[in-house]
């Protein structure tokens, strides 16, 4: 967990002008946390075309009235409520507002969430196709996630809205984007939850929709899309989740129909045809099976490695490793041991702290640890 000072200066650090994810990450990565970072930030601005000038108290202090005023609260990378597939992002949020039942919110990253986007100007039969898929996936224990819009995403919303629903914002926590959507926008408030990585206040731009989509992509397993013309904000989502190794379900539609188009490309690429909820409940049934079958050869792998061979591992990881991070597959690559073998090995020395893991699924030595042999002792 992290600190209240640690939290306050990093808040500072990405609320700050030209400062996103990625900057963000590499300053963390660069000097440990946040606090050394914010202290960095006007050294480090040297090196950049454009200065890195740290968000003023005020703004910060009245950023936090805000939230208090209207029941909302940030939520940090480390937190408990922080949607643990986001962690898998290469530059997740550094953190989200949250507004919502917090008490609901665990619960709902314990279950399969499924994002459901299309097109605004959806058709009548999308939309009734929509609410009732997503009412039944509901029904049956899925959380629906999408963005809030008008539609198809709406449609999404109101299905799911008796079991929770997620909705992943482009602006500010309290910007209601369409207004159409206000009363929407409260029910969601009131059973489910609302997210959002943006400050409070932000108004809707349109490079701010391509940011969202990539969290509505990456909170969920798989990511649903009803009618989606050419070129859309839907195709942008699917194209995300296919490149965080998420499944990619599409609506088949009419030829003839603009509206189709996205959707039956998509089909014609290899997403996973939808024409009932059992598609898509026999996609989460396959990968269920799929997920457990290699953890039981884990454990079976686990059990006949020995005391020995796992102390020359750890022993070749620390050796190989320093304080650059590297993923984990660039290390198995590096020192040729079995996956698994390292996996266990990584896991035992994050336990006993010498290493660090970090988003992104990299690795590296923990502070303190630059010279460290394989001894867990």
């Amino acid at each position: 967990m992290l600190s209240e000072k640690e939290k306050l200066a990093r808040l500072k650090i990405i609320r700050s002008e030209s400062v996103g994810p990625s900057i963000f990450w590499n300053l963390i990565n660069l000097y440990g946390n946040g606090e050394k970072a914010l202290q960095a930030l006007p050294n480090f601005s040297k090196s950049v075309s454009k200065p890195l000038l740290a968000c003023n108290d005020e703004k910060i202090e009245q950023e936090l009235k805000n939230l208090k005023k209207i029941g909302a609260e940030l939520i940090f990378f480390e937190d408990e409520l922080y949607p643990p597939l986001l962690r898998t992002l290469p530059d997740p949020p550094p953190l989200l507002t949250l507004l919502g039942q917090k008490e609901n919110v665990v619960n709902f990253f314990q279950k399969n969430i499924i994002s459901v986007v299309g097109s605004r100007n959806a058709s009548l039969h999308a939309k009734k196709f929509c609410t009732s898929l997503c009412e039944k996936l509901s029904d049956n224990g899925v959380i629906i996630a999408s963005g809030m819009a008008r539609g198809i995403d709406a449609c999404a919303h109101v299905g799911s809205l008796k079991n929770g629903t997620i909705a992943i914002l482009a602006g500010g926590i309290n910007v209601i984007y369409p207004q159409e959507n206000t009363k929407l926008y409260e029910e969601i408030a009131a059973k489910g939850c609302l997210f959002t990585e943006m400050p409070y206040n932000t108004a809707m731009q349109p490079q701010l929709f391509p940011r969202r989509n990539r969290i509505i992509a990456g909170i969920a397993t798989g990511t649903v899309v009803i009618e989606a013309v050419e070129q859309s904000g839907s195709l942008i989502t699917a194209r995300f989740a296919l490149e965080y190794g998420r499944d990619v379900f599409a609506v088949p539609g009419f030829p003839l129909d603009p509206r189709s188009i996205g959707c039956n490309n998509l089909l014609k690429d290899g997403a996973i045809l939808v024409q009932n909820p059992q598609d898509i409940f026999d996609c989460l049934e396959n990968r269920k099976i799929i997920q457990q079958s290699l953890f039981e050869e884990r454990l079976q792998f686990a059990a006949k490695i020995s005391d020995n061979d796992l102390e020359k591992t750890r022993k070749k990881i620390l050796e190989s490793l320093n304080t650059v991070p590297v993923t984990i597959d660039e290390l198995i690559s590096s020192i040729r041991i079995h996956p698994q073998e390292v996996l266990t090995a990584l896991m035992e020395l994050e336990l006993a702290n010498k290493i660090s893991r970090l988003h992104g699924q990299r690795v590296c030595l923990a502070p303190g640890f630059e010279n460290c042999s394989g001894n867990l002792c």
